[in-house]
């Protein structure tokens, strides 16, 4: 199906955070599958908690469903102290188990900042940092967030997530900001207009808000494997409300405009790896045919042995990817491959060995020839004569893991297969009146067959 979403709404955030984890888990959404978890507010002393999850279903892992966990901050806090409680909690939680952190206005002066990760074994403590703006506009504040991620630092391949929340609903935009600086930086993120960004600013209701963000991802996600880094709304101002009953559309949202900005990439390759170590090299006849030719002539003749249309096949080297787990490459997406050492000569390449891949998706697998070699061979048949030529392909084949890490530090992994065919000859000469019992039988001791 793709792009969807699971909403919660109770009195407390502790009863819509335990409502919200029953329906995924109901749902049976896979570690790897959920972008962002998201928590709103109308900022009313009647408010309810709202809780919405994106997950993509398409999204191919062998990992179970997980134990999703939370650590709540619920206070008259200030948002600093709950981002530094965050990053504590945080560093200590693997890359891959943290899901998202989202904070929103209460009943006033109270604020929550949740962190939603997947129960796991703890990870060496890691370098997380943050960073916030706020600002008037909550336009102003959204496009000021990316250049505050830029100046502090954070690179490509680090960035955890980006939160919008405020303290009041008529407060000011504010957006919030998490990277893991221990990961490798992966390019920058504002060049090539890596890091994007849509808004809906109005007075749709929560659902809407939600069908806004999912729409777009699901959009995204159908012509680039897309990183979202954040699916965040927040009440904006307590103008005229557009009440709308949860019964018919969704969630109620009383309290004005509300606000939604997805944060994300079109995710691109940084780099393939291949898994030297358990590398596999085979050797076999792929393919034989028999060719005939007759010479019924008192002088011998000369024979060339392939049509030109066969002879671009004579020798080629084809790489195949075949996805199993991870993000799914669109067709038509790009990247450079190179071969580890060793593996170029045993496929007829050139040490060294990079080029520029296209990916074209059938069945999850890529296909792609990158070398041909060709060559002419002839022979004499003698004069009433009948050559029979035994064509047989000798194939070397490598196959090994795979793993495509990208830009946001994803990754999708496979298997890869290199194949060499090389395409030879073996003539075998007889008197043109010889039986075919003869031949087959003559043919039948020849050492390929």
């Amino acid at each position: 199906m793709g792009i969807r979403l699971i909403k919660s709404y109770a009195r407390s955030w502790v009863g819509a955070a335990d409502y919200l984890i029953s329906q995924i888990e109901a749902e049976k959404v896979r570690k790897g599958q959920l972008l962002w978890i998201d928590a709103q507010c109308d900022g009313d002393a009647v408010s309810y908690c709202y809780l919405v999850a994106y997950w993509d279903d398409a999204f191919k892992t062998t990992e179970g469903v997980g134990t999703i966990k939370y650590d709540l901050q619920n206070a008259a806090s200030s948002w600093e102290s709950f981002y530094d409680h965050a990053v504590n909690v945080i560093k200590f939680l693997q890359p891959k188990n943290v899901i998202s952190i989202t904070g929103s206005t209460s009943v006033p002066p109270v604020t929550v900042l949740f962190v939603f990760y997947y129960e796991d074994a703890p990870a060496a403590s890691q370098d997380i940092r943050h960073c916030a703006v706020e600002k008037l506009s909550w336009e102003s504040a959204a496009t000021h967030i990316i250049y505050e991620l830029e100046s502090k630092g954070a690179k490509a391949g680090q960035l955890i997530g980006i939160d919008a929340h405020n303290n009041l609903k008529e407060g000011s935009g504010r957006f919030a900001a998490f990277w893991n600086a221990s990961l490798p930086a992966l390019g920058d993120l504002r060049k090539d207009d890596y890091l994007k960004r849509v808004s809906k600013n109005d007075m749709d209701s929560w659902a809407d808000q939600y069908e806004f963000a999912r729409n777009h991802i699901q959009n995204v996600n159908y012509s680039h494997p897309i990183a979202v880094f954040g699916a965040t709304s927040c009440v904006n101002m307590s103008t005229a409300s557009t009440a709308v009953s949860w019964f018919t559309y969704g969630l109620i949202s009383a309290a004005g405009n509300g606000v939604t900005n997805v944060f994300y990439a079109e995710d691109k390759v940084s780099k393939v790896e291949l898994d030297k170590e358990k590398m596999e090299e085979k050797n076999f006849v792929a393919d034989t045919q028999d060719k005939r030719f007759v010479n019924a002539n008192s002088t011998a003749i000369e024979q060339k042995w392939m049509t030109s249309e066969e002879k671009t096949a004579t020798t080629s080297s084809v790489f195949n990817f075949t996805h199993k787990e991870g993000v799914t490459l669109t067709p038509n997406a790009t990247f450079t491959f190179g071969l580890p050492e060793g593996a170029e000569a045993a496929l007829g390449l050139s040490l060294a060995f990079t080029k520029e891949l296209t990916w074209q998706q059938t069945d999850s697998v890529m296909k792609s020839v990158t070398n041909k070699n060709t060559y002419e061979e002839s022979f004499i048949i003698p004069p009433e004569h009948v050559a029979v030529c035994r064509v047989y392909t000798d194939r070397t084949e490598l196959t090994a893991p795979y793993t495509m890490t990208f830009k946001s530090g994803r990754t999708s992994t496979g298997t890869w297969t290199g194949k060499k065919d090389v395409v030879n000859m073996l003539p075998v000469f007889f008197p043109i009146n010889t039986s075919e019992e003869v031949i087959e039988e003559k043919l039948k001791t020849l050492r390929r067959h």
